[in-house]
């Protein structure tokens, strides 16, 4: 995350709490690299609702359960397969029953852009359910995601956790007005401090103080980095276009693509210098690789 973003900039508001079960839901621009981006900037264990085809495979519903992800069917997965929601809500009552921690994207899609869409009721009515199993200290905190860019790299990106509530409800109220009077709430929780103009503002947003001297510190490491790294980008880059076009999982795949391969060929590289030329050598590239990559991204970011 240090290389692939170049400024990450988290504000939390200050009441907020982490002993007690809490629903985080936030907007959801830029498709599985959102929980990633929420997931390494919070300071507890979160679990997170995902799409529920994800979970096809047996081996890879393992991983994904190890990992703390549940799934979530929508109706065009199949209508036979929202009845296995019921176990997915049972779970997560039971998650709040020990005081944990579940992010939901309460748009219910992903789409790149700065805007908030309209907000489903599956997290209203988690809140519900919960509240009817007689779990009266859930929080909902609303939190949004803005990206400086969905496609270019290193990125910036500002992240508000923002004011929690509580849920209320008379048990006379009818499911539908709950449903409205809460999403309401929501939308203008998440909308707090969340960016909705273009790129080109949004830059603007993060342009923090920056330094002149650390950036000129910077510049020779940052151009070695480039040198040796941009190959790595750009076979990467190249690929995840590719099989992602016109979708919006191109920031999420090229990421998950440089975090699991990008090490693997750093060794592999190192190992066939060291071999062809001598150990410090090859050690020497193994530890340059990463570290000017990160000196580039830093450079970018200032």
């Amino acid at each position: 995350m240090k290389i692939y973003c170049g400024k990450t900039v988290v504000h939390f508001d200050s009441n907020t709490s982490y002993d007690s079960p809490k629903i985080i839901a936030s907007n959801h621009p830029n498709s599985f690299f959102d929980a990633i981006v929420i997931a390494v900037n919070y300071p507890k264990p979160i679990y997170f609702l995902a799409r529920g085809d994800a979970f096809k495979n047996p081996l890879a519903a393992k991983f994904l359960n190890a990992i703390h992800l549940i799934p979530i069917y929508r109706l065009s997965e199949g209508k036979s397969n929202l009845s296995k929601n019921e176990a997915t809500f049972e779970r997560c009552i039971s998650l709040f029953k020990q005081n944990k921690t579940i992010l939901i994207f309460s748009e219910g899609l992903c789409v790149n852009e700065w805007q908030l869409r309209p907000i489903k009721k599956g997290t209203a009515r988690l809140a519900l359910m919960a509240l009817k199993d007689n779990i009266h200290d859930l929080k909902i905190q609303p939190a949004n995601i803005n990206y400086s860019s969905f496609t270019k790299n290193p990125k910036d990106i500002l992240l508000h956790f923002n004011k929690e509530f509580f849920i209320e409800s008379d048990s006379d109220l009818k499911e539908s007005v709950f449903y409205n009077s809460f999403n309401s709430q929501l939308r203008n929780g998440i909308l707090e401090k969340m960016i909705l103009q273009s790129t080109k503002v949004t830059v603007q947003l993060f342009e923090l103080r920056k330094s002149g001297l650390k950036k000129i510190g910077l510049s020779v490491p940052a151009l070695i980095g480039y040198a040796l790294n941009h190959w790595f980008y750009t076979i990467f880059k190249n690929i995840t276009r590719k099989k992602t076009k016109n979708t919006v999982f191109y920031d999420s795949v090229l990421f998950g693509l440089l975090l699991i391969c990008y090490p693997v060929m750093v060794t592999i590289v190192a190992i066939i210098a060291g071999l062809l030329l001598n150990f410090k050598i090859g050690l020497f590239l193994f530890i340059s690789f990463p570290l000017t990559a990160y000196c580039y991204s830093a450079y970018k970011a200032n």
